[in-house]
């Protein structure tokens, strides 16, 4: 496969450039963009972490604190 001149400018600028191969859509992108792109995906993994972080949600101790945000930021300056 072959890029044109300005194909080849938007990688060089980090750009995706889009494709189509045989009737199937895809995007070129430089492998460092992939690779902070792949980091991204594999949150999905964190997940289960996450979900337990915030199991006790908005009923949390210290919660209450952004009830009283605005005059807790007051006495902070």
């Amino acid at each position: 496969m072959e890029l044109s001149t300005d194909q080849i400018r938007a990688l060089e600028n980090g750009e995706a450039v889009p494709v189509t191969i045989k009737h199937t859509r895809c995007v070129i992108l430089r492998t460092d963009i992939y690779e902070r792109v792949q980091a991204l995906l594999d949150m999905e993994d964190a997940y289960p972490l996450i979900d337990e972080t915030f199991r006790e949600g908005w009923e949390a101790p210290g919660m209450a604190d952004y009830d009283r945000y605005d005059e807790l930021k007051q006495q902070c300056r």
